[in-house]
């Protein structure tokens, strides 16, 4: 039996032939992929999704009331972040801030939610107030310090300055 080089390319069995094999890779690393992406979808939290929208939005009101209160009240809040230690201090200038003697305070990363911190800030022998907060992984934060009937909100990057000075930001509404 004479084979040609020809013929005894055309006998070999089907898995040795690379070309076979790319056109089964494709599609088979795309299931393999894909099977990876829904579990990291099913396992991982977005922190961006909001469950609740309708809820969220009727709270927009109470919050700008809020801003206002703090623009009414001149309020004014200096943060001093000590990195180190991991303390949070306030100072507290305005009508009737002297009253303030606890502080709620927000860390919350600008796209993350599962890093986000909520701090009590309590008057210390000072007269200023402090709070520990846990070791910030991230640089840039949305601060946001206030009580029930008023609130102050301001972006820090750690990177840059270890103080945020607040203070009212109330957009007046042009009708």
């Amino acid at each position: 039996m004479n084979m040609t080089r020809e013929s005894a390319a055309i006998a070999l069995p089907w898995y040795r032939v690379p070309f076979v094999w790319l056109l089964i890779g494709v599609p088979a690393s795309s299931v393999v992929l894909g099977a990876i992406m829904v579990t990291l979808a099913i396992l991982t939290d977005d922190g961006l999704v909001i469950d609740d929208y309708y809820q969220h939005g009727k709270h927009i009101n109470q919050v700008l009331a809020r801003d206002e209160a703090a623009r009414d009240r001149q309020a004014q809040v200096h943060l001093v972040f000590d990195i180190e230690t991991g303390v949070l201090s306030a100072d507290l200038s305005g009508n009737d801030m002297a009253q303030v003697d606890v502080l709620a305070c927000r860390l919350m990363h600008p796209t993350r939610s599962g890093f986000d911190q909520q701090l009590i800030l309590r008057r210390g022998p000072d007269g200023r107030l402090h709070g520990d907060f846990a070791r910030l992984t991230e640089a840039r934060w949305i601060v946001q310090v206030g009580t029930q009937h008023w609130r102050l909100v301001g972006r820090i990057d750690l990177t840059q300055s270890a103080t945020l000075d607040l203070s009212p930001q109330v957009v007046s509404s042009s009708s």
